[in-house]
């Protein structure tokens, strides 16, 4: 581990690597397969800045379902997009506790992502449900910014096994095959592990703290069911010992990983990177 070694030698080299690592360049688009990650192009503004809100599983189901291309239908009892239609259709007629019926069926639902489940239970806040304050307590996903020069880096990891990475510029690399290599899977687990005693330090809410960082700045969202936890630091004051320090170095360790992960998927296409 020759980063802890370098961060027992100098407080402030954890702070410097962070810069370092997190924008170094991303790699190009490149077609793929799973159980490869799989690199996005850079987008526009608009576009990036949608994809990075919806990071965050934190909108109202009616503004979730408008990013979708055709409207589920209501009434598929395996479909949680339908079923979200359903509890929208019986809120709108004030049928409150139908509504709730729905958003319980998306939570059974076997194998579905961490983000739906976060949804549902926004849904479920909304309509006065709470989770018990040990579920609430249970990290689902985190989300890691960091900005410098080059903009600002977003890491994110959720419990299912899904992770994305966007850089400073709007390259994006998606990892959605989760199971399928040990390595992201523990690098996922960890860095959840690593954001819990986070949670302690800071209220949930229940959307996520914008604009986007200041210069020089570490954020870190824990997302639970409860709502999400936002804990924010001056970078340069992260050192060994730092309670952010954890976090920071578990982003690394899954940012590194997914990078080379997209490396060899890039090389097994035969695409050579630009100088």
């Amino acid at each position: 581990m020759k980063v802890l070694i370098l961060i027992a030698a100098a407080g402030l080299v954890l702070t410097l690597l962070t810069w370092f690592l997190v924008f170094k360049p991303s790699p190009p688009a490149v077609a793929s397969t799973q159980p490869q990650p799989t690199p996005t192009p850079d987008s526009s503004a608009a576009f990036y800045t949608e994809v990075k809100d919806l990071l965050f599983a934190d909108q109202p189901l009616a503004e979730v379902l408008k990013h979708m291309e055709h409207r589920p239908p209501e009434g598929e009892a395996n479909n949680p997009f339908s079923l979200w239609a359903s509890s929208l259709a019986a809120s709108q007629k004030g049928q409150l506790q139908e509504a709730k019926k729905y958003l319980g069926q998306v939570l059974v639902l076997p194998d579905t992502e961490s983000r739906v489940r976060l949804w549902t239970w926004k849904a479920l806040r909304e309509l006065g449900e709470r989770p018990s304050p040990k579920v609430a307590a249970e990290v689902q996903g985190v989300i890691c910014e960091l900005h410098n020069e080059a903009g600002v880096g977003t890491i994110a990891a959720y419990s299912d096994g899904r992770t994305r990475w966007i850089g400073g510029q709007g390259a994006m690399t998606v990892w959605e095959v989760p199971g399928t290599d040990v390595e992201i899977d523990n690098r996922i687990r960890e860095f959840l592990k690593s954001a819990e005693p986070l949670i302690r330090t800071a209220p949930a809410t229940e959307k996520h703290k914008t604009p986007e960082p200041k210069l020089e700045h570490f954020r870190v969202s824990i997302l639970t069911y409860g709502g999400i936890h936002t804990v924010e630091v001056f970078g340069p004051e992260i050192h060994e010992g730092h309670r952010m320090a954890p976090t920071l170095l578990a982003s690394l360790e899954l940012l590194n990983t997914l990078q080379q992960k997209a490396d060899e998927a890039e090389k097994q296409h035969g695409k050579v990177k630009p100088h």
